[in-house]
């Protein structure tokens, strides 16, 4: 009787451990099968990682004057273009360009009169890059050189000035929406501004 009841405790305890044991290796089999959906799921669906490299995109910007004050220019607007090749998956090299207008506090958008101070225009070379912590979230930097017209050092009356510009951004298969600080200066004078940019990607 006794030699039955310690076959039986084994046989219980032999089932016990043998179920722990097959528990924990079904829980990381799924564990293992859900990251890896999780990552087919934010890398493997996105177009942009899965088959191009190159992307195009068109955009509008809308920009708000920090320096100098309110009292010199109004908030400004313009239209940009620019060109992207993905490194790797989380790293693209950007070249681009675009045209912006900052009105003058007494000025009129498209043109002025000789009454009245003259709109900043300003056409930017820019090279950058965009680093993505996230398959549609990134940081990004550009640096360049923007023709100015008025000049915005008044000693060398110099049209060109170089510029900085972080941003951040996110950016689906289509659409690229970014947020960017803009700081553009020569010698010491400089002018500063954020700005909104909204584009329509086309990759290849």
């Amino acid at each position: 009787m006794l030699i039955r009841k310690t076959i039986f405790v084994s046989i219980n305890i032999y089932h016990s451990t043998a179920m722990k044991n097959t528990l924990r290796i079904l829980f990381l089999i799924a564990t293992v099968f859900s990251a890896t959906t999780v990552k087919a799921q934010l890398l493997g669906n996105n177009e942009r990682y899965s088959q191009y490299v190159n992307h195009v995109s068109v955009g509008i910007d809308g920009l708000y004057n920090m320096n100098p004050g309110s009292k010199t220019y109004n908030p400004g607007f313009g239209a940009s273009v620019k060109y992207q090749y993905d490194v790797t998956q989380n790293l693209g090299l950007t070249v681009g360009t675009g045209y912006y207008v900052i009105t003058a506090d007494n000025s009129r958008a498209f043109g002025t009169s000789p009454n009245l101070t003259s709109d900043l225009k300003l056409i930017p070379l820019r090279l950058g890059a965009k680093a993505y912590f996230l398959p549609e979230f990134y940081l990004g930097g550009e640096v360049g050189v923007a023709y100015a017209d008025p000049f915005i050092d008044k000693e060398t009356k110099s049209h060109f000035s170089k510029f900085i510009a972080p941003s951040v951004g996110y950016e689906t298969n289509k659409l690229d929406f970014s947020f960017r600080y803009e700081n553009i200066n020569h010698q010491n004078d400089y002018v500063s501004f954020i700005a909104l940019r909204i584009a329509y990607n086309f990759n290849f």
